[in-house]
């Protein structure tokens, strides 16, 4: 007789694929609605402005712009952050020797967004240098 009892069902356990939670969409890109931005597991990331947060604490998009990450009072939020359409991106490479690359930080309620934009400078031309002769001790020598 066994001493002990059959574990069949124990050792037979099987491998299960994971559940592909984390961060989808991360900070400062571009969202639409109903895109999925986390998928946890309880509340780690709370939804701020612009999201809604589902019944498994998957925190998604109600409208479309650029994801802000963000604490409060120890919290992590997120939030979805209207695009400004007038703000060009600035390039790697410098545009011409003719403009400026801008950035200004603006601070909200809610989150601080960063805005960069391409400014022109006007061309300065240059004037014609004047060429002087420095008398040197030879010069006056040869004078007297």
């Amino acid at each position: 007789m066994a001493h002990t009892k059959s574990q069949g069902k124990t050792n037979q356990k099987s491998n299960r694929p994971g559940q592909r939670r984390g961060i989808k969409k991360f900070g400062d890109q571009k969202i639409s609605v109903g895109q999925i931005i986390v998928r946890q597991v309880g509340s780690k990331v709370h939804g701020g402005v612009g999201t809604k947060t589902g019944k498994d604490f998957t925190v998604y998009a109600m409208r479309p712009g650029i994801v802000k990450f963000f604490t409060k009072l120890g919290k992590k939020f997120v939030s979805v952050v209207k695009a400004n359409k007038n703000v060009k991106k600035a390039e790697k490479k410098s545009v011409e020797h003719t403009s400026k690359i801008v950035k200004a930080k603006y601070v909200t309620k809610k989150a601080v967004t960063e805005k960069v934009a391409v400014k022109a400078i006007k061309k300065t031309v240059k004037k014609p240098v004047k060429k002087t002769v420095k008398k040197t001790a030879s010069t006056t020598k040869a004078k007297n």
